[in-house]
């Protein structure tokens, strides 16, 4: 009988303790001197049961912009859940319990889209190793290693209109070629600013902004650099507008084939 209590002890101590294992990471929200809006990591190993915290704001950093958090969970389709915003909490958590890669973004910076602010966690069985703490790199200088990540055109909001923690809307109902660049036909439900921008590949080649004083319809043409307006080209036209307490709407997109 002994014998085999001792054999019963030592198959409990060969079970490996997950549930004990877990932990929590973090994931930071930042918006870089050179404009950049990410998250730092954007790429993050977990374990199942581990809680994922998402540091929403960044105090003392001039160049904060709002954020808000989503997350997709493996498996699932949609806008996935709505874990918070930085206008609401600092910090918003979750815990991952199931395999696979969860997606992670804010909706007000490009949401899934790419080049939009998100990132993926990628949660399997095993423990990847220690938290490690994304600190606050605006202090330290550091540059998120991402090329492709989304230009934070906000700075931080200075005055908020009461009540209003709401993206605007913006519709782009077309998007054509002219003579010296593009044209976006484009609808919005309040005053904004509405920015038009042409990309080539990774390069931002174009940028226009459009104050908008009264909801409804317009025509913003942007104009390509004298240099570019004789060559043939395939660009990638962005629109969003940003509100009074420069929020973003999610950006639209359409390709232009310009032939001068």
């Amino acid at each position: 009988m002994k014998r085999l209590f001792i054999a019963i002890l030592a198959a409990f101590a060969l079970v490996p303790a997950t549930a004990d294992a877990a932990v929590t990471r973090f994931v930071q929200a930042y918006d870089s001197p050179s404009f950049r809006t990410v998250w730092w990591p954007d790429t993050l190993p977990a374990q199942v049961g581990d809680t994922v915290t998402w540091r929403l704001t960044q105090p003392g950093n001039a160049n904060a912009a709002v954020h808000d958090i989503w997350l997709v969970a493996p498996g699932t389709t949609g806008s996935g859940t709505r874990l918070g915003a930085s206008y609401e909490v600092p910090t918003a958590s979750a815990v991952v319990d199931t395999t696979g890669i969860y997606q992670f973004y804010c909706s007000i910076h490009g949401g899934l889209t790419p080049g939009g602010m998100n990132g993926v966690i990628s949660v399997g069985t095993t423990d990847p190793g220690p938290p490690v703490d994304p600190g606050k790199p605006w202090e330290t200088g550091e540059e998120p290693p991402d090329p492709n990540a989304l230009v934070n055109d906000t700075t931080a909001p200075t005055v908020f209109e009461e009540g209003d923690n709401i993206p605007p809307t913006l519709d782009l109902l077309k998007a054509t070629p002219t003579d010296k660049g593009a044209r976006a036909r484009v609808e919005v439900e309040e005053p904004v600013v509405v920015t038009v921008r042409l990309k080539k590949g990774k390069k931002i080649v174009a940028t226009k902004r459009v104050t908008v004083e009264e909801p409804g319809k317009l025509n913003i043409n942007v104009n390509l650099p004298k240099r570019l307006q004789t060559k043939a080209a395939r660009y990638r036209l962005q629109v969003w507008a940003t509100d009074g307490v420069d929020l973003d709407s999610p950006i639209s997109a359409a390709w232009i084939d310009f032939k001068p």
